[in-house]
């Protein structure tokens, strides 16, 4: 993937709220866990629950830990007959996808992806999607119109 396009780097401070808030949904079970274990005779629930905070301190620290390795080695590209998206560098995961297989292009955007002005690009096959994360909006439009005029093109040349 040569000339490959990367995520902008907002798409860093999408996944740092996203772990905060993973942690704080955790923090929650946690506390709700703990609390119903103390006022009852559920005693393992006390047990229980620890092993849920510690989960999410795990995830939280590994989380944050890995967003550079995450943001450098996510690249996706648009060529003539296919969309290649490009993750990861030791469990490297190199997924192509062929424009004639292309069903339908997606621009989705939630609170957190809004708040950075990014939107979701999910690209639907018949058998699987396939996103790329996080993209300003006028790159994110201007990849789903080329992908569904290069589907569209590719649909009438196999008539």
């Amino acid at each position: 993937m040569e000339q490959a396009s990367y995520l902008p780097h907002k798409i860093k401070t999408v996944w740092r709220i996203s772990t905060f808030l993973t942690f704080i949904v955790t923090t929650g079970i946690f506390i709700a866990a703990f609390f119903i274990g103390s006022y009852s005779d559920w005693q393992w629930l006390i047990y229980l629950s620890y092993a849920i905070m510690a989960y999410g301190i795990i995830v939280l620290l590994v989380g944050l830990a890995l967003i550079p390795y995450r943001y450098n080695f996510f690249k996706y590209q648009l060529t003539e007959d296919a969309i290649q998206i490009q993750k990861g560098f030791i469990f490297r995961k190199l997924v192509s996808v062929p424009i004639a297989r292309v069903q339908d292009v997606r621009i989705a955007q939630g609170p957190v992806l809004r708040s950075q002005k990014l939107q979701l690009v999910t690209i639907t096959t018949a058998s699987t999607n396939h996103d790329i994360d996080g993209l300003e909006p006028a790159i994110a439009e201007q990849l789903r119109t080329q992908i569904m005029q290069r589907a569209m093109k590719e649909a009438e040349n196999d008539l």
